[in-house]
C-alpha cells in the first residue's frame, strides 16, 4: 500500500506588538503542526522575524503570522504595517536575524504592500530526500 502524504496545515495567528509574542508564535507553529524535524530551524526564524516586526513595525497594531505547514516543509509568512526594508540590509546591520532567514531559509522575501510589509521564509527538505545521483551513461 503507497504511503500518503499529509495534507499541508494553514496556520493564521495575530499577535501584539511585543516581544512576548515572539514566544507565542513558535508555541502557535508547533500547536498547528510544525514538522517537529523542522522545529528548531523554523522556530528561530520565525522568533527572528517577529523580533524585527515589534522592534521596527508600527507598534500600534498586531503582527499576523501565516504558515504553511507540511512534513519536510514550512512556508512562514510575518505582515506588518511597517514600512518596509531592503533586504539587502542584512550585509550591513549589526543584528544576525537577518543573515540566519539568508543562510538557513531554503528561500526567503519581503515584500512591501499598501497595508504594510511581508516577510516570508519557507524552509524545504523534501527535495532532499529525493534527490538521486545520476546514473552513469
Amino acid at each position: 500500500m503507497p504511503v500518503m502524504a499529509t495534507q499541508p496545515k494553514t496556520l493564521t495567528v495575530s499577535l501584539p506588538p511585543v516581544p512576548e509574542s515572539a514566544r507565542r508564535c513558535r508555541r502557535a507553529l508547533v500547536a498547528g503542526g510544525l514538522d517537529p524535524d523542522l522545529d528548531h530551524t523554523v522556530s528561530l526564524l520565525a522568533t527572528e522575524l517577529v523580533t524585527n516586526s515589534v522592534r521596527h513595525a508600527a507598534a500600534s497594531s498586531d503582527i499576523r503570522i501565516e504558515a504553511v505547514l507540511a512534513d519536510g516543509f514550512a512556508r512562514v509568512e510575518v505582515l506588518d504595517r511597517g514600512s518596509g526594508f531592503d533586504p539587502e540590509v542584512r550585509h550591513s546591520v549589526n543584528g544576525f536575524g537577518l543573515r540566519l532567514v539568508d543562510k538557513l531559509a531554503s528561500r526567503w522575501g519581503v515584500e512591501v504592500e499598501d497595508d504594510g510589509t511581508r516577510v516570508w521564509f519557507e524552509v524545504d527538505r523534501r527535495r532532499r530526500r529525493f534527490e538521486r545521483a545520476p546514473r552513469p551513461e
